[in-house]
């Protein structure tokens, strides 16, 4: 008799300002993180148009974060950066995998985001979704060898 196993949850959060990039990134988020794909998975997959919103509702058990740097929200006084929800995030969840893409070219920025933490920066260009693709699936395969070695 085979014996199924039980899939590992992998939650995925998404914070883009752009209304239109958002939709574009979740799209192909859902698309390349499923269970076809990737049968040892179940994602679910989130996605903020403001830092005020993701603070607010992230989840302690959050795996990977796509993160925009600059972010703009109307209905708030205070401006907060993909800076801030880097030190959340790092707050709520430990575990958690944030890959910073921003348009922003500031080096020493850069520099400091990593050294908070970021897993990995990725500048908005036309190679975005390819980069963004192939960060993803790096991080994937790293999650599927923890999950077997948990096993053993």
């Amino acid at each position: 008799m085979k014996t199924m196993r039980t899939k590992k949850k992998l939650k995925i959060v998404i914070v883009e300002d752009n209304l239109y990039y958002n939709k574009a990134l979740t799209h192909y988020l859902n698309t390349l993180c499923n269970s076809a794909v990737y049968p040892e998975f179940d994602f679910e997959i989130k996605s903020y148009l403001n830092a005020h919103d993701c603070i607010e509702e992230l989840e302690d058990d959050t795996n990977i974060m796509v993160l925009d740097y600059y972010l703009e929200n109307d209905e708030e006084d205070d401006i907060l950066t993909g800076a801030d929800i880097v030190k959340a995030a790092k707050k709520h969840c430990d575990n958690c995998e944030i890959i910073m893409m921003s348009s922003q070219q500031n080096a020493h920025t850069t520099s400091e985001l990593m050294r908070q933490g970021v897993y990995d920066y990725i500048d908005k260009t036309v190679n975005t979704k390819d980069r963004l693709g192939a960060v993803l699936q790096k991080l994937l395969t790293k999650e599927f060898k923890e999950e077997q070695e948990e096993l053993v």
